[in-house]
């Protein structure tokens, strides 16, 4: 076992890859750290109990899973040739794969046209209820990540009709504008207020997409946003 300062010193390293699990362990309680060779397991909790593994050896990765306990069901930000390695044996009882997408900070952007304020706690249920994701996100967590996150919100007569927010590892996301309100424009300005907000904290901005979600990427590229490698979440049986 490693302290959390001990990971996060190992993480900036290679601080680009390793974004979304040194966001998650600045922000989130952390049960277990081990390094294994040159491997990181770390285990949290956000919405549920997540694993996030930082490794490039199958061996290692090997190794790692027979250090796994019956408890590990949840894994986050998985690549591609890790989960050949990691689900052998068991059953996925589902699976969210998408595209990393990151702003180059030499990118500059104009500043929204709109007014555009942060979502309240008053919200969250609007927003859950609203949501294409409900199979993967609970009440609670919206409710956390509109308490501790960055957020952004177009409202009309005081109603959020577009908005978004930062998940848990610090992207870009739950963007989402209600039917009657697209293709106006909206959900860009809510991405370029979203991408000042994370860049005032001095972080660079970044975004998981689905790669059949063509609007989504095609509003991301079209920003400057550049195509990194695809991740994973999964649960396994």
């Amino acid at each position: 076992m490693i302290s959390k300062n001990e990971a996060l010193n190992i993480l900036k390293n290679d601080k680009f890859n390793n974004i979304n699990v040194t966001n998650f362990i600045e922000n989130y309680p952390i049960n277990y750290i081990e390094k294994i060779c040159d491997s990181l397991v770390i285990k949290g909790i956000s919405d549920r109990p997540w694993v996030y593994i930082v490794s490039k050896s199958e061996n290692e990765l090997k190794f790692i899973k027979k250090s796994l306990n019956d408890k590990d069901k949840n894994f986050a930000i998985i690549e591609n040739w890790m989960i050949r390695v990691l689900t052998s044996g068991k059953k996925i009882k589902w699976i969210l794969s998408a595209y990393r997408l990151f702003l180059p900070q030499e990118i500059i952007l104009p500043a929204p046209l709109y007014t555009i304020s942060a979502l309240k706690d008053a919200d969250c249920s609007f927003i859950y209820e609203s949501s294409d994701y409900k199979d993967f996100l609970s009440i609670e967590y919206v409710k956390e990540r509109v308490t501790n996150g960055i957020s952004s919100c177009i409202r009309i007569d005081n109603t959020p009709i577009a908005w978004g927010m930062t998940q848990d590892d610090g992207a870009i996301g739950f963007l989402h504008v209600l039917p009657r309100y697209r293709r106006k424009g909206y959900g860009r300005e809510i991405v370029l207020d979203l991408i000042q907000k994370v860049r005032k904290q001095g972080r660079l901005p970044f975004v998981h997409i689905e790669e059949n979600n063509e609007k989504s990427m095609n509003l991301s590229l079209s920003l400057g946003f550049k195509k990194d490698k695809i991740v994973n979440w999964f649960e396994i049986e």
